[in-house]
């Protein structure tokens, strides 16, 4: 690609198509192989017995929302324009329509071999899926690894998911892949840190957590899986963070805080279909910072939601 951005693309078009068709060819063929091989490997080699074949063809060439494969490759070009627009130089600007392109790609692989592989699970005489993880996985994905859903469930994903379907009649934990606490242990501190949202996530699974490993894992991801979730504020002169997931009478927070003398006294306040708790939920790095020592920063950690209900 040179200066020239449509002219360009028009000229290496083609192979970039080609390119991308083989890609998916390839995923296509293996992801059909994939389902029965799997049932195989677990003991369920009497459900591989498919109803109808797959024609692996019929997913090379488009989308997963049905657009051709040429429309998503000409996002690059997008992508592009306005980075330029926005400033970039050329070359910054293909570099960045260049690492969406790769992102794109990635993705439409891994659309490409699940839509395959629920179509072969599909076909079979299999009641559902179970969810596995490609590592390195973000906490998102975390969460639902090992979780068991029926076929007609759709495939809940973010942009640049890799976690593929596992033919299965219910949940499984054997492989870490599938189990979410495995997984975790796994990681190094770093990478712990990341999956989780902070190093004090991290600090309060690692050393507060594992009575209720699952229940810390999913509340501490959980906070972060709306945009905005976490909030600052200042309270007794000082700067904390909280978050307001959970606080509903739905949400785990909610009957954890509303039992602490001190949080339910700030009463509550109607929140669309349902009360909330006014108590502002400390997030592990805030309780860390007030915490006098470790037994009272684990108090705090339960009273809050974090760890598991008493």
């Amino acid at each position: 690609m040179g200066d020239e951005l449509d002219a360009d693309f028009v000229r290496i078009a083609p192979s970039l198509i080609a390119i991308a068709n083989t890609a998916q060819k390839r995923v296509a063929v293996a992801a059909a192989e994939f389902v029965p091989a799997t049932l195989h490997a677990t003991g369920l080699a009497k459900s591989d017995v498919p109803s109808w074949s797959i024609d692996t063809r019929q997913w090379v060439g488009t989308v997963g929302d049905g657009r051709p494969t040429e429309s998503l490759l000409y996002g690059a070009v997008i992508h592009t324009k306005s980075a330029i627009k926005e400033g970039a130089s050329t070359p910054e600007a293909l570099a960045a329509g260049s690492q969406w392109l790769s992102a794109s790609l990635g993705s439409l692989l891994s659309d490409t071999a699940r839509g395959v592989e629920q179509a072969a699970t599909y076909a079979r005489p299999v009641a559902g899926y179970v969810r596995m993880l490609t590592p390195p996985s973000c906490g998102r994905c975390v969460v639902l690894a090992g979780k068991w859903f029926r076929m007609n469930r759709g495939f809940e994903r973010h942009p640049g998911c890799d976690c593929i379907h596992v033919p299965a009649p219910e949940s499984v934990a054997e492989d870490m892949r599938v189990n979410a606490v495995d997984y975790l242990h796994s990681l190094d501190e770093s990478s712990l840190a990341k999956v989780l949202g902070s190093k004090a996530n991290a600090r309060t699974w690692l050393e507060f957590g594992q009575d209720s490993p699952t229940q810390t894992m999913n509340q501490l991801i959980n906070a972060y899986r709306k945009t905005g979730g976490i909030r600052t504020a200042q309270i007794y002169g000082k700067s904390v963070k909280y978050t307001l997931e959970g606080t509903t009478r739905r949400g785990v927070a909610y009957h954890q805080m509303s039992r602490v003398r001190a949080l339910s006294a700030m009463g509550e306040s109607k929140d669309g279909r349902y009360r909330r708790i006014n108590a502002p939920r400390l997030m592990p790095e805030s309780i860390f910072q007030i915490a006098e020592n470790k037994a009272h920063a684990e108090r705090l950690l339960r009273d809050h939601g974090w760890l598991g209900i008493t």
